[in-house]
């Protein structure tokens, strides 16, 4: 492994360990861990501490997608909790409403909720403690305060002052924006309780569920309580594909996890891990399979039960020989249609001392979500439902009961049959292009995970429809070498040279099989931190 020098030290440890977007959602996880929890366990306490410290990011009112493995098994489990389209949200009804795209906030963005069933499901398949204890730390920072930090703070500001609900939630509480200043969620409080202590009953039905789907409705949303009352999360088999030597699982569909997968399917074939490539010709490389890939998935990616994928062939290694074939038309494809597809989600990862190891990915779509609170119960809404088409004859048209396309991915990889490294990032249609570059860091460059999820990363953009026409770019973060940047204009790239800040927020977590240590990674370009015990 190439230990480089960053500008974080590796965090390593050998009972365990969790990376997350927030301090005090590893440390929560990190207490689970010595208080006897294993991964899952720690995952729970960091994910629900994520809901309280990033209520931008995920929350209640989100989604939540994971990989998992035991080590006793072995086996690489996927957990999809994508909340449907509610049952009255129809093509016919936006065009009553004479909308030619479902509204990207507002309550007729919001789709059903997935999150809390997906928590409840990782609990029940693999937590060993109660969830009193596990989401002990979020109610009590829900109730009685945390300090706002650096980016939360800076997210409010974003909102103008015709944004009344953000005035009221956090600018009129907090009495001055700036980091320190004690933020109070009590009502996401209760919520939580209620949770820990009635299970899906908690929040899918009585109380809360009555209190969200009456606000909603009264402000003219679709959601009702019959589309709480089916259960969302689902337990798939995962992708996989053999990548050089090591083995990587992906999220099946309904995510875009496939797309990683096909990316490294492309660039495999050539010698991108044995220095005979400079660095332009790398990441030019890269971008094409990017460009390749993004264009699959707006032909191809949906909901399974509506539709035939063909994911098995997309990640196959002779589609993917065919599609290295027109790399070179790639740089002269015309870009797609773009919409953004969600910027404000969250990522973290945890491992035990008995092997175990979960890579879990939560958000609610946007930054605020829907920007529309579930009455007085403190949950920001999704707004997932905006991802949906209106034109019936393309791939993730609307359809009531139908689960949108999702960004949400994360990614597992093993060597010699034994559990590697695990990882994600935040990013919409950077997630797919983010992993590309971290997994290449990890696997290609050997680099500890520390260094590779500090490596200078680019982003290509557009990535997904179907709103509209962005111009094509290269966007390269602050710190690559002029004549990197030269090079890559000179292949015809559109560069434009961006702040750090602007490329997600990675972690990731390798296992040394030789001494047993837990190693991680966890991105200073956001408020992420990894911590181990």
């Amino acid at each position: 492994m190439n230990f480089e020098k960053a500008a974080r030290p590796l965090v390593m440890g050998r009972n365990g360990l969790v990376s997350s977007g927030h301090y005090l959602a590893s440390l929560a996880g990190v207490k689970v861990l010595q208080e006897g929890g294993n991964a899952v366990d720690a995952a729970l306490a960091a994910a629900f501490v994520m809901t309280v410290v990033r209520p931008e990011t995920c929350g209640p009112g989100g989604d939540v997608f994971a990989l998992v493995c035991m080590k006793k098994s072995g086996k690489v489990t996927a957990l999809n909790s994508g909340g449907p389209a509610p049952a009255k949200a129809s093509i016919e009804y936006f065009r009553e409403q004479r909308l030619d795209a479902v509204p990207v906030s507002g309550p007729l963005s919001i789709a059903v909720p997935g999150a809390v069933d997906g928590w409840l499901e990782l609990h029940k398949r693999y937590g060993t403690k109660e969830l009193s204890p596990i989401t002990a730390d979020a109610i009590r920072f829900a109730r009685e305060g945390f300090p706002v930090h650096q980016e939360l703070a800076e997210r409010i500001e974003e909102f103008g002052p015709e944004s009344s609900w953000i005035d009221r939630v956090y600018r009129q509480p907090l009495q001055g924006l700036r980091p320190g200043k004690l933020l109070y969620q009590r009502g996401l409080g209760g919520v939580l309780e209620r949770i820990a202590t009635k299970g899906r009953n908690g929040f899918y039905a009585g109380e809360v569920a009555e209190k969200i789907c009456k606000s909603l409705q009264a402000e003219g949303g679709l959601l009702a309580e019959e589309d709480l009352s089916k259960p969302v999360a689902q337990w798939l088999e995962p992708l996989s594909s053999d990548y050089r030597d090591y083995l990587v699982y992906e999220q099946p569909p309904v995510s875009q996890g496939f797309m990683v997968l096909e990316m490294l399917n492309i660039v495999e074939a050539w010698p991108l891990h044995d220095g005979k490539m400079n660095r332009a010709d790398v990441i030019d490389c890269q971008v094409g399979a990017k460009k390749l890939a993004f264009e699959d998935r707006i032909r191809h990616l949906e909901d399974p039960a509506f539709g035939d994928l063909k994911i098995s062939m997309l990640i196959s290694k002779e589609y993917a020989a065919k599609r290295r074939n027109v790399i070179s038309e790639a740089a002269q494809m015309q870009p797609a249609p773009n919409v953004s597809l969600g910027s404000d989600t969250t990522f973290l990862c945890a491992a035990d001392r008995d092997g175990n190891a979960i890579s879990l990915i939560q958000s609610i779509f946007a930054p605020f979500g829907s920007r529309v609170i579930g009455g007085d119960t403190g949950v920001i809404m999704n707004n997932r439902l905006c991802s949906f088409g209106l034109d019936p004859s393309k791939a993730n048209s609307l359809k009531p009961g139908k689960r949108p396309a999702h960004t949400l991915n994360t990614y597992m990889v093993f060597k010699d049959g034994e559990f590697f490294a695990a990882g994600g990032s935040p990013g919409a249609d950077d997630q797919p292009q983010t992993n590309l570059q971290v997994l290449h860091s990890l696997l290609d460059l050997g680099m500890d995970p520390q260094s590779a999820v500090e490596a200078h990363r680019w982003s290509h953009r557009p990535g997904t429809p179907p709103r509209d026409r962005l111009p094509e770019e290269l966007r390269m973060e602050e710190g690559f070498d002029a004549d990197i940047i030269d090079a890559l204009r000179r292949k015809g790239h559109k560069v434009s040279v961006v702040d750090r800040r602007s490329f997600g927020s990675a972690k990731v977590i390798v296992k040394d099989h030789e001494t047993g240590t837990w190693m991680a990674g966890a991105d200073p370009r956001r408020e992420a931190y990894a911590l181990s015990w």
